[in-house]
């Protein structure tokens, strides 16, 4: 990037007098603050010169992406006080197309900050500054669809194979007015071969729990997941986190390659490479606390830190040696202090160097436009056009076969509704089986529907909801790039597990019913299968607003059987709602499971006689069971309807709360 490093060595200042100068500087102001405090102090002079007379080259104009003085402040509350804390201090500089650019730097340092604040990807604080895209203001919708992010954690179907997963990629991120299916499934083959995927193209991604292909493959796979849409940008946060030597080496390359190929940009946060994956960055931006102690070309980087007085030994790894150098050492008071004032000099020295550098030269890295140049460049900014976005129904129907497919594969979760209902219906069932017409099966009677009701809470809503947490996460990293609708998916995922749900509920019904010998009627029976699945709806509508709401999966795991046990307290077996004190009886107007059950009673009791057995409690037929019960309020119909309502009700809870999650959050300058 400062291409007057080699070239211009006359210029470049000698590292005597920018060590002298920085010392000096340093050990004045170094006795009290933080580190950022004193390396601001220090710096001002150097930064506030550089803002003077500084012109713009033909050569940065061409820059895609430009950003200058971007400063990202938190804030923090310490001992009740709040204070700023400086994530990033007045970083500038630019990619052009072709460009691979490393950024690099202990923990900290604020590497995956400026990944993300360039991205448009940052949230919780103040950003300030000045981002351009193709010399204009950033518009966040076309922005984030003519960019793409590669995350550190890899998420995806797990059960999907590779050549599925990029072909539902394809299929929602690339528009159906802009590429025929033929185009999308030779997009998918070109990434395959650029990607080197093509022998592992029918294998599944796998997990933690089903084996699939290996991490490197992994992360080719989400990168070519990003590279469907042909990105003007790549972000990538520690692609090679986790990855052996080859692994990283090969996932740098071939970034690398199809950025140069493909003359796009790419910029990642990398941790500490090898010296060979070092050399294979164009550029490098070195960040220590926030600060840029250089930003230039890699072949450059020995060269520079010699100059001012860091040579580097002949047979260390450079990226190890400087990011040593950018290190704060926490051993002792002295090395802590020796560190600060290692970095304080690291960043002055590199504010010196640019202000001795040509401004042409300089101009092609770090582009500082005043407020004129700003809104010249955007009145004659050439308009982007947004890229068409699919319909709707498109969206919902591939979303629902993808859904469908992953769920069909699920076997440990299939296998568990099916064991699960066949198990507990043959138990149930002949645990109450054959109820006979006495005073003696009334509360057998009783007990059989309430665990029939109580079967459509638990074994439906938790396995369901630990499924659902995979699926959310994946749709939050989608709907971060704007690949499709929030209600596409939301749907999508109401419309695929319910026929499961139904399912399982039908086959247990049918085996408690017939079973236990509860009332034989064509009317009855259907009336109850009709009931329990309308609380599966219930269920399901109820599982997807806790998974809507919630962060994480233990939460959701504590909350939601919290909540259904609190409806099976308030079912109307183990209470009677008569007898509920009024402070609390509205619960079993508002619990669903109240009103499945006494619809069960209410159906399965209404017109049965019953034979009296001396010394037993009798009631002579089904209505006065129904009365002392308290399941009389409602008949069967009203019931259901408040069934639906209540279902209604979650429905739309669950998808303002998806909606506002999976809203970006982010800040943009």
């Amino acid at each position: 990037m400062y291409a007057g490093i080699d070239s211009d060595k006359d210029n470049f200042f000698s590292h005597n007098d920018c060590l002298a100068k920085s010392l000096s500087s340093a050990s004045d102001q170094m006795t009290s603050g933080s580190l950022q405090d004193n390396i601001t102090e220090i710096i001002r002079p150097t930064s506030e010169s550089l803002s003077n007379g500084l012109q713009i080259s033909d050569k940065a104009e061409e820059a895609i992406l430009q950003w200058d003085g971007l400063t990202f402040v938190v804030e923090t509350n310490v001992k009740k006080e709040l204070t700023s804390r400086v994530i990033l201090n007045q970083i500038s500089g630019h990619v052009q197309p072709g460009e691979t650019i490393a950024i690099i730097g202990s923990s900290g340092a604020g590497k995956t900050t400026l990944l993300n604040a360039l991205s448009g990807r940052i949230s919780g604080g103040r950003l300030s500054g000045k981002i351009l895209y193709c010399g204009s203001q950033r518009q966040p919708g076309i922005f984030r669809r003519a960019t793409s992010y590669v995350q550190q954690e890899d998420i995806m179907h797990s059960l999907l194979t590779v050549q599925e997963t990029l072909m539902y990629a394809a299929k929602l991120r690339l528009s159906n007015s802009q590429y025929s299916q033929e185009q999308k499934q030779a997009r998918v083959e070109d990434i395959l071969k650029q990607l080197r995927l093509e022998g592992i193209r029918n294998s599944q991604i796998g997990n933690t729990q089903n084996r699939g292909i290996s991490g490197g493959e992994r992360k080719r796979v989400s990168i070519g997941v990003e590279l469907l849409t042909d990105p003007r940008i790549l972000f990538l946060d520690e692609p090679t986190s986790g990855l052996d030597s080859n692994s990283s080496q090969l996932t740098v390359e071939l970034v690398r390659k199809i950025v140069t190929e493909r003359r796009i940009a790419a910029l990642m946060t990398i941790h500490q490479p090898s010296a060979r994956i070092f050399n294979m960055f164009d550029k490098v931006i070195l960040l220590s606390q926030g600060h840029v102690v250089y930003f230039g070309s890699t072949a450059s980087t020995i060269d520079y830190f010699s100059n001012i007085g860091y040579a580097c030994p002949v047979h260390e790894n450079p990226a190890d040696y400087f990011v040593d150098l950018m290190t704060l050492d926490y051993r002792s008071e002295e090395a802590l202090a020796e560190s600060k004032m290692r970095v304080a000099n690291l960043a002055y020295c590199f504010l010196q160097y640019k202000t001795q550098v040509r401004a042409k030269d300089y101009a092609k890295a770090v582009i500082m436009y005043d407020q004129a140049i700003l809104a010249e460049k955007q009145e004659s900014a050439v308009v982007i056009a947004q890229p068409t976005r699919n319909s709707w129904i498109y969206e919902y129907k591939t979303l629902a076969q993808r859904d469908w497919l992953n769920l069909m594969r699920n076997v440990p979760f299939l296998a568990s509704q099916v064991i699960q209902s066949l198990a507990t219906a043959l138990i149930v069932g002949f645990m109450f089986f054959h109820l006979k017409h006495d005073s003696a099966s009334i509360q057998n009677r009783l007990g059989v529907l309430y665990i029939v009701a109580l079967n459509a809470t638990f074994p439906i809503i938790m396995p369901a909801l630990y499924a659902f947490f995979d699926e959310r996460d994946i749709m939050l990293r989608e709907r971060s790039a704007a690949v499709y609708r929030v209600t596409p998916f939301y749907i999508s995922k109401a419309t695929t597990f319910m026929p499961i749900a139904l399912t399982s509920s039908a086959v247990f019904i049918c085996g408690v019913y017939f079973i236990s010998h509860l009332a034989f009627s064509t009317g009855k029976f259907f009336a109850t299968l009709g009931v329990l699945s309308c609380l599966n709806v219930v269920s399901i509508s109820f599982m997807l607003m806790v998974g809507s709401a919630v962060r994480t999966m233990d939460v959701a795991f504590v909350i939601a059987p919290g909540i259904i046990t609190i409806e099976l307290l308030f079912g109307g077996l183990l209470a009677n709602p008569k007898t509920i004190p009024e402070a609390i009886k509205w619960i079993h107007w508002i619990n669903p499971v109240y009103y499945a059950y006494a619809a069960f009673v209410r159906n399965e009791f209404s017109g049965l006689e019953f034979a009296c057995i001396p010394g037993a409690v009798c009631y002579s037929n089904g209505n006065d069971v129904i009365d002392a019960y308290g399941m009389g309020r409602f008949t069967v119909g009203q019931d259901v309807a408040m069934l639906l309502v209540i279902a209604a009700i979650f429905y739309m809870a669950g998808y303002a709360l998806l909606r506002w999650r999976a809203k970006p959050k982010f800040t943009w300058i």
